[in-house]
């Protein structure tokens, strides 16, 4: 490794423990604090019953999402066609290796 990347190797070592350890500071003291403050408080937290009217997944529309295959498959189609001759020279113009 040369040096510069035993520098920017060591620099990210550094700032990935600087990172956690600083997750751990505030985990271990400022966590507990707010919870007390009420700032955080889970104990009032109410879960609320939803009721479904419709079904979670939507049926799907299979006539539809054919029809938008075959409009999308045309218009691939179509875009191939107008490239076809581009993309024939980029071919003949490049050099083979």
């Amino acid at each position: 490794m040369t040096s510069s990347t035993t520098k920017a190797t060591t620099r990210s070592v550094v700032a990935s423990f600087a990172a956690g350890a600083g997750a751990m500071v505030f985990l271990g003291l400022v966590a507990p604090v707010a919870m007390q403050g009420g700032g955080l408080a889970i104990r009032e937290a109410f879960a609320a019953e939803v009721q479904q009217t419709r079904p979670v997944i939507e049926p799907l529309d299979v006539q539809a999402i054919t029809a938008q295959l075959a409009e999308a498959d045309r218009t691939m189609d179509a875009m191939r066609a107008t490239t076809d001759d581009d993309i024939a020279r980029l071919r003949r113009l490049t050099p083979r290796r």
